[in-house]
């Protein structure tokens, strides 16, 4: 018998659900290869270029996207992952060399100036997720007890990528800075309230949503919440988790900086307000073929009702200890700690993923 076949045995004999086992069965089914998706530098600029040429057609003839349309729109991965390539360095003005030039000033042709400079600002959380870890986190919060009907908030949402694992009758609230981005995001879901504006800006129904889901982005950009400077992905958790309504989840891939800061502040803000489920922590290659190699978590929250008293799954979330890694001691939240089978790939400071926030 596997650890899920185990917790589902235990969950029977319990009589009550366990929410650890949607983790489980999420963790279980990361990381896998994904097809499809053009891997290299040259190929994502190829696909991204494509997609905003059929936008730029839908736009222009003022009609739907057809099902091939949309496809086209799908392979849009976002300027992170080509950033460094497809646009000039900011300083000398200048390219890698011919290839890209050319490639850069085509794209800079198929866009206003204002659309350019929106592609541009972005770049730095432009990284879209593996289908796979959308799909997982999709079956988790089901299994979490949220609906097929349910209103879903996805700040940062990209193209839409998690609005399209969705189920039918799931109502989403996407909110996307890039103009370019959110404009495909609707025309691929024009069933769903797509808003291209900032997330700070957005005007939300606190205590309305069901759930939240998505990636959120990362940067060293700091932003007003009530008082506080709170770093980018932290302001993210704080808004989202005050749009769920009381049992609502919150499912959100993150920097692993989220968990493992030794500044415990937003955790403990977060657990003012909302029961911590779990976490998994995926390894640095989990979005390589997106363009990226970070070490991430997948952190999940239920909201309480006012009143009602915490019951977290480890209280350890909280505080970080060190753990000696490559010979170094660096600080990692304690849950991961106490719960290693939650933590897939092995412990490494490469990519300089451990030098601090």
């Amino acid at each position: 018998m596997d650890s899920a076949q185990l917790k589902s045995t235990l969950e029977a004999l319990a009589g009550k659900p366990d929410p650890t086992l949607a983790l489980h069965r999420a963790r279980d089914q990361l990381p896998i290869p994904v097809p499809g998706m053009a891997s290299g530098e040259k190929a994502k600029t190829r696909d991204i270029i494509a997609a905003i040429r059929t936008l730029k057609s839908i736009e222009q003839d003022r009609r739907a996207a057809t099902a091939e349309e949309k496809q086209v729109l799908a392979r849009f991965s976002g300027f992170g992952p080509v950033a460094l390539s497809i646009f000039p360095e900011p300083v000398s003005g200048r390219y890698k060399d011919a290839g890209w030039q050319a490639r850069g000033e085509e794209l800079k042709t198929l866009l206003t100036p204002d659309e350019y400079d929106s592609a541009k600002r972005t770049t730095f959380n432009a990284f879209y997720t593996s289908p796979i870890v959308i799909g997982s986190i999709h079956d988790a919060i089901h299994r979490l007890g949220i609906s097929d009907e349910a209103m879903i908030l996805e700040p940062g949402c990209g193209i839409g990528n998690f609005m399209g694992h969705g189920q039918p009758g799931h109502r989403f609230i996407g909110i996307e800075l890039d103009s370019i981005s959110g404009r495909i995001a609707r025309a691929i879901h024009p069933q769903h309230d797509i808003r291209i504006e900032s997330f700070r800006d957005t005007q939300l129904p606190n205590g309305g949503i069901d759930a939240a889901i998505g990636n959120v982005p990362f940067s060293d950009l700091k932003l007003d919440y009530h008082g506080q400077k709170l770093s980018l992905h932290d302001y993210f958790f704080a808004k989202s988790v005050d749009a769920l309504k009381p049992g609502g989840v919150l499912a959100l891939v993150t920097s692993h900086f989220t968990l493992d800061k030794q500044n415990a502040a937003i955790r403990e803000h977060l657990a003012d307000k909302a029961d911590f489920v779990g976490a998994i922590r995926l390894p640095s290659d989990a979005f390589k073929r997106e363009g990226t190699a970070v070490v991430t978590d997948i952190v999940f929250l239920r909201k309480r009702a006012p009143g009602v008293p915490a019951s977290h799954v480890d209280d350890d979330w909280l505080s970080v200890a060190p753990l000696e890694i490559d010979g170094a001691e660096v600080p990692v939240n304690r849950y991961f700690l106490n719960h290693p089978e939650m933590v897939l790939g092995n412990w490494s400071r490469k990519d300089t993923l451990y030098g601090g926030e």
